[in-house]
């Protein structure tokens, strides 16, 4: 069985162009596939690497100087106070105390100007990053919804997870690439329009005849997301029954998965967690996909 979001980066490692099927059904405009990649490039350009402003070099200076007096102090008075114990020179020199103790004093003042700082560093950041994304996430939305429009996805459409494959060809070998058990998960679009169930990606359109599909099968092994992409936490109630565990700073990990049988060679990879949606979705079109 071939997956149907196959993708062959033999000759283009960094492409993400799915394979041709028999099953694909629409593209989007160049005016729309136009819009999504500035939106794109929008997201990409607002959480990239920005050189510092000079007020957060100036800050960035300020809190470094803070930090470095605290440490100065902060070893002036211990070493003051262990050297003055061993010696005996607080006994003939008491007044030193009161030095150690202003040398302290003064560490702790320094180092909470140089927290201070810091802390208002931290919320112009966070302040900035919320305005970025809200303008970036505007921009994408837009430029979806037109997308959507255009392949003609309903409000009502399932949101489901797929798993991509992708490989390279060497001589007479395919070659899966990435790590084993590892996805780059895509979320598709899911409805059933003139007795097919279609699939839709944020550009191309599949549409599957209902007499297409032959069953499923199920995969009883551990798999890997390359990042999570539902509104719900893994852990919420929705997804806590699926034992779904972080496994890295964006990826996670669950057990078992499912392939849709179409026609007789290809098959859609779906995660545990939305298999059963999309089974439902297909009885209540008259399909009973069985395993295979």
């Amino acid at each position: 069985m071939k997956n149907l979001f196959s993708i062959n980066k033999t000759d283009r490692p960094d492409t993400m162009d799915f394979d041709v099927t028999p099953y694909h059904a629409a593209t989007v405009s160049e005016e729309v596939r136009a819009k999504l990649k500035g939106a794109f490039a929008i997201v990409e350009e607002e959480y990239a690497p920005h050189e510092p402003t000079p007020e957060e070099v100036a800050l960035r200076k300020k809190a470094n100087r803070y930090w470095l007096l605290t440490v100065i102090f902060l070893v002036s008075g211990v070493t003051l106070f262990f050297g003055g114990s061993n010696l005996g020179v607080y006994d003939s020199m008491p007044y030193l105390l009161f030095l150690d103790l202003a040398l302290v004093i003064a560490a702790m003042v320094f180092n909470f100007k140089a927290r201070r700082i810091n802390r208002e560093q931290t919320k112009m950041n966070e302040q900035k990053t919320a305005v970025d994304f809200t303008e970036a996430s505007q921009r994408l939305e837009a430029a979806a919804a037109e997308a959507a429009a255009e392949l003609g996805v309903p409000a009502a459409a399932l949101t489901v997870d797929v798993l991509p494959y992708h490989y390279k060809i060497d001589g007479d070998k395919i070659l899966r690439v990435g790590k084993r058990g590892k996805y780059d998960n895509l979320a598709v679009s899911v409805f059933v329009k003139d007795k097919a169930l279609c699939l839709a990606t944020a550009q191309e359109l599949f549409s599957i005849p209902l007499t297409e599909i032959k069953g499923y099968r199920e995969y009883d092994e551990d798999f890997e997301l390359d990042m999570w992409l539902k509104p719900d936490a893994p852990d919420s109630d929705t997804y806590k029954s699926y034992g779904i565990r972080k496994s890295g700073f964006f990826s996670y990990k669950a057990h078992g998965y499912f392939g849709l049988l179409l026609g007789g060679e290809y098959e859609v990879l779906i995660p545990c967690y939305d298999f059963g949606s999309v089974k439902a979705l297909l009885q209540k079109h008259g399909v009973e996909a069985s395993e295979a």
